[in-house]
């Protein structure tokens, strides 16, 4: 592991957890988080993460931040908590991290920052598969609070003291959702485009996103190979817009169908990422 001594915010989270297991044998990790670490060889910090000086004491000494720590939809508090606890949240923590000297930080983000799931009246993809260059329409609390995320970490890496690499999530699925699995797929209106994602190889993105030697601000889609579908992408996309977006890898849909509506290629080829499960390892488990 290049950094000795991580801290990972919202460690203690559903994809928390499995950031601190993946983590923990390699290097020494500080939580923060209201709820204790399940690992006993990881310290744990209570505080807030819009308290800036609490922050800074945490971080004093440390070589690296994993931001995990957000409220991960409007629905579970309400919009102005989410949107505002997500964007002052990542500015304490940059500013704590920059003051702390901390070396490098991964924010995540996530792959609605696009607007493609909550989305505006006509906006569809504007090309396949949607990459990291795809133009982004947040209009509701939480896409828009990562889109603000983004703007606040790249701020920082521009002042030049910060290394921050951002991770997109696709929708991260979790035991509890398994049994939904085949019914999502055939939705033609699944407001995630079939997009999804393991929290292990969520995990693994944030391990090498902290591995990478080049630490110069960038941004990468972190999912699945193939979408949660089984008819194929462009038929459904289809169906549901009334036409195919402009296809940019047609091979891509050729080969691989199902292939998913985000790309993971940026992904592939700076971080070396490879998604080590399908929907199909979630029906067995």
């Amino acid at each position: 592991m290049r950094y000795e001594n991580i801290v990972v915010t919202g460690g203690s989270g559903r994809l928390g957890r499995h950031v601190v297991e993946l983590l923990a044998p390699q290097a020494k990790l500080t939580v923060i988080d209201v709820a204790p670490p399940a690992r006993d060889d990881v310290a744990h910090e209570n505080v807030s993460i819009t308290d800036y000086e609490a922050l800074k004491r945490v971080f004093a000494g440390k070589d690296a931040i994993v931001h995990l720590a957000a409220i991960p939809n409007p629905r579970t508090s309400s919009p102005e908590k989410c949107f505002g606890v997500n964007t002052t949240g990542t500015w304490a923590v940059l500013q704590a991290a920059e003051d702390a000297g901390v070396k490098r930080v991964i924010v995540c983000s996530s792959d609605s920052t696009t607007g493609l799931h909550y989305n505006p009246p006509g906006w569809v993809p504007q090309f396949l598969p949607v990459d990291e260059t795809h133009p982004l329409r947040a209009i509701e609390p939480y896409s828009l609070s990562k889109v603000v995320t983004e703007v606040v970490a790249r701020s920082f890496a521009d002042r030049g003291k910060l290394e921050i690499l951002v991770i997109r999530p696709a929708h991260i699925v979790f035991e509890p959702e398994y049994p939904e699995i085949a019914d999502r797929g055939s939705d033609v209106q699944n407001y995630h485009l079939w997009g999804y994602v393991a929290p292990e190889d969520v995990a693994e993105g944030f391990r090498l996103a902290l591995e990478v030697e080049d630490g110069s601000y960038d941004v990468f889609f972190i999912a699945a190979e193939d979408g949660m579908n089984t008819r194929p992408t462009l038929e459904l996309l289809k169906e549901r817009f009334g036409e195919v977006p402009e296809v940019r890898n047609a091979e891509l849909y050729k080969s691989n169908p199902t292939a998913a509506v985000f790309g993971i290629e940026h992904a592939r080829k700076k971080l070396g990422y490879a998604p080590s499960k399908t929907w199909r390892d979630f029906k067995k488990a």
